[in-house]
């Protein structure tokens, strides 16, 4: 039998994982750029219109709202069309996206285009997920999905750097040239279509082809039987009251965090920030920060392997949490050395990858069993809808109280993570890489 042969129920399938090297770094880049250009590109762009910082964290709430809605979006995806289709269809309106956001930005309703342009991203976002995960489990062999584990998370985190540091950085050079905001910002986006439109075009040709189709109606009745099991079989999984009490509450405080952090370093020092240009924010946070982050997320998953969750479960969440503290310091003395920032920048997002490791880590082995991708999704739903809620109004609350306060609040708000984690019970075989026999 040929080694790229597989066997189904006796029967040899040639398998169409040969060219996972060409397609699979890109998809998970591709994957990540929507979350980067949401959440914190967006970010910077509004607060270099001028927006404060409690509409900028209301409005992008807002668009967290199709990854709530994550699980029915991916019945949409599993009863119309293929995975291959629903990629290629969600790039393009990616594409698109961005280039409606780069024709409207210098216009006098710049700001409703935006939220308009920027929810129909989300929602293709949310469907590219759906679609790029089962594509994923579809088409890899299972001695090769834990391989490439590492080099998906690589590849999904690097968008950080493409999706935000590059246009970030590329923005600040252009805002200096052209000494306005808009028309800089709209080189940009037409920039990041471009990239979107690229590689639609490269994956529409390279990712294997769907022959197979579930073409299930979402409202049959065979659906409407098996989410009634989905439900069932959730409900009765052992300890699910802590499971849901984790997924919802361990990322509270991070929730808030990381919503703020962007517009405290690019918020000028007269209201309290750290006033870097956005050339230095791409390379504090888009950069140093990305890299960090990838590197914690790498440790974690490495020690969480070889150890299981249990072992590091309380590091880990120190890890998660402690790093904090460092940001009360730049906000108390408004440290304006660059080295500095990027050392408390390493060690937070360091921290940060290891913590959020114990969390994914968790989540995926709390919704293993029956129905186990769907699960997941309603896990990840979870995960966003305690992000919208934990991030809704941080904005008018950093206005109301200030930086100080309000990470010194945030670094406290740690022991909800650690109250989180003392509820779930943890068993050594979480996450503990199973040797072949």
């Amino acid at each position: 039998m040929l080694e790229e042969q597989n066997i189904i129920n006796g029967i040899p399938i040639e398998s169409r994982w040969r060219s996972h090297r060409v397609w699979l770094p890109t998809l998970y880049l591709t994957r990540g750029l929507p979350y980067v250009i949401l959440f914190i590109t967006s970010m910077v762009y509004f607060n270099r219109a001028g927006l404060s910082n409690g509409s900028i964290t209301l409005t992008t709430s807002w668009f967290l709202l199709p990854f709530i809605l994550r699980p029915l979006l991916g019945r949409l995806v599993v009863g119309y069309g293929n995975k291959r289709f629903w990629i290629v269809l969600t790039e393009l309106v990616l594409a698109l996206s961005l280039a409606g956001l780069a024709v409207t930005g210098p216009s006098v309703h710049w700001f409703e285009w935006s939220v308009l342009f920027l929810l129909t991203m989300a929602t293709a976002g949310a469907l590219h997920d759906v679609a790029v995960e089962r594509l994923y489990k579809r088409e890899a062999a299972l001695r090769h999905q834990e391989v490439f584990f590492d080099a998906r998370a690589a590849f999904y985190l690097l968008a950080i750097l493409v999706g935000m540091a590059v246009p970030v950085t590329v923005a600040g050079n252009l805002e200096v040239i052209n000494r306005t905001i808009h028309p800089s910002w709209q080189a940009v986006f037409w920039m990041l279509s471009a990239l979107l439109s690229v590689l639609m075009v490269f994956h529409a040709v390279v990712l294997p082809k769907d022959i197979l189709r579930a073409d299930l109606p979402i409202w049959s009745g065979v659906t409407r039987q098996w989410w009634h099991d989905v439900k069932a079989a959730f409900v009765r999984r052992p300890h699910y009251v802590a499971n849901l009490c984790f997924l919802f509450c361990f990322l509270i405080p991070e929730g808030m965090f990381f919503r703020i952090v962007p517009l405290f370093l690019i918020d000028p020092g007269s209201n309290g920030g750290l006033a870097l240009s956005p050339q230095e924010l791409g390379l504090v946070l888009g950069t140093v920060g990305t890299f960090s982050l990838i590197a914690g997320c790498a440790v974690g998953t490495r020690l969480v392997r070889r150890d299981g969750l249990r072992r590091w479960l309380w590091l880990f969440v120190i890890a998660l949490t402690l790093p904090k503290f460092l940001f009360v310091y730049l906000s108390y003395y408004f440290v304006s050395t660059l080295s500095i920032i990027n050392f408390c920048m390493l060690a937070e997002q360091f921290g940060t990858g290891i913590g959020l490791t114990a969390y994914f880590v968790w989540l995926a082995y709390c919704t293993r069993g029956a129905h186990s991708t769907f699960t997941y999704s309603l896990g990840t739903a979870i995960t966003a809808f305690s992000v919208v809620m934990s991030g809704w109004f941080t904005g008018f609350l950093q206005e109301y109280v200030g930086y100080r306060r309000f990470f010194l609040l945030v670094a406290c708000l740690g022991v909800v993570s650690f109250v989180a984690a003392g509820f779930v019970p943890v068993t050594d075989e979480a996450g503990k890489k199973v040797e072949a026999s």
